[in-house]
């Protein structure tokens, strides 16, 4: 019994030093890992903030999307994945103004490495119709306000790898300068649309910050959440305002859902019912989600210069847009 009350500390002693060593060398090798350089990992919401993160962060950072292509932002549930990824960020970049509504406690949670981009002074912001308290979130389909995403980006990702900042503001400079360009590139070719006819009718309210910069009224089936329900005479009321207008074309969204793309069709049924032909183009509009890779749209800058193709070509009545130049889609910052 003496022996063993004697080796009893004895044992203690050891078991505690080598659990000191392995919680050391564990600290070690993450030391060791930043001193290689391990790259920041960058976790996004939307489509067109992975891709900001991207165009801005280049190969220093490791960039996450939650969303995939074509997602709806406004019903997104978050996955048990979505959580360890937030643990594991070092900068969070979300769009905010309640655009991602079923993830604001995990935001909040997350502190201050997480930003909303587009809650700055700097976007006027619109109230919404539908969600209490909430502006419309859509802000980043004017690329001005886009530009401010941009510098928001920049800087988070300045405060996070200081190290970087050399790299991320002359990547930002770069992009913020090719965002200018296609801002004035979309109010020449807007100017193609007969002034009668810059009238925009989509599935969701998700275009009044782009018709508000360029020059078109916008109206939807919907709101400005998916997350709602389509009031009663509605679909009466934007037929009635289609064949007033003489609107030759409305349009469907790549990230609402069928039934809601089928209330455009249904708009087009009843002003064909009273003589009025309107078309819905072929291609749908990026609203809340980018292309699929690999398509013109996987791009900001890509898919902001197609919808305005597909707006202005079908309002405008003409095959090809003139005055957007089809380079310089971020890809050679990749």
């Amino acid at each position: 019994m003496l022996v063993r009350n004697r080796l009893r500390p004895t044992w203690t002693v050891v078991l505690a030093a080598t659990a000191l060593a392995a919680f050391a060398g564990c600290d070690s090798g993450r030391a060791g890992r930043e001193r290689e350089g391990e790259r920041p990992l960058v976790l996004c919401t939307t489509t067109m903030i992975a891709d900001l993160a991207r165009q801005i962060g280049g190969d220093r950072v490791q960039v996450v999307g939650l969303m995939p292509p074509g997602t709806d932002p406004h019903v997104y549930e978050p996955k048990p994945d979505d959580s360890v990824l937030m643990r594991k960020a070092r900068v969070i970049l979300y769009n905010g103004l309640h655009l991602e509504g079923k993830m604001v406690a995990m935001f909040e949670n997350a502190g201050a490495k997480a930003v909303a981009l587009a809650e700055d002074p700097r976007i006027p912001m619109r109230a919404s119709e539908t969600l209490a308290g909430a502006p419309d979130p859509h802000c980043w389909w004017n690329a001005r306000h886009f530009m401010i995403y941009a510098e928001r980006a920049r800087d988070a990702l300045t405060q996070a790898d200081l190290a970087g900042e050399a790299v991320y503001r002359e990547r930002a400079d770069a992009y913020l300068r090719e965002l200018a360009d296609l801002d004035e590139q979309i109010r020449a070719a807007v100017a193609q649309i007969p002034p009668a006819r810059r009238y925009l009718i989509t599935s969701h309210d998700a275009f009044y910050y782009y018709g508000q910069a360029y020059g078109l009224q916008v109206d939807a089936v919907l709101g400005t959440s998916t997350d709602a329900s389509v009031r009663a005479l509605r679909l009466e009321e934007l037929a009635r305002l289609v064949i007033e207008r003489e609107i030759p074309a409305i349009f469907h969204e790549n990230s609402v859902s069928a039934a809601l793309n089928e209330m455009v069709n249904r708009i087009v049924e009843l002003a064909a019912r009273r003589g009025h032909t309107v078309v819905i183009p072929q291609t749908p509009l990026y609203s809340d989600s980018l292309g699929p890779p690999g398509t013109p749209a996987d791009t900001y800058v890509g898919a902001l210069r197609e919808n305005t193709r597909i707006i202005v070509g079908a309002l405008a009545g003409r095959d090809k847009v003139e005055t957007l130049d089809s380079h310089g889609s971020g890809h050679d910052r990749q």
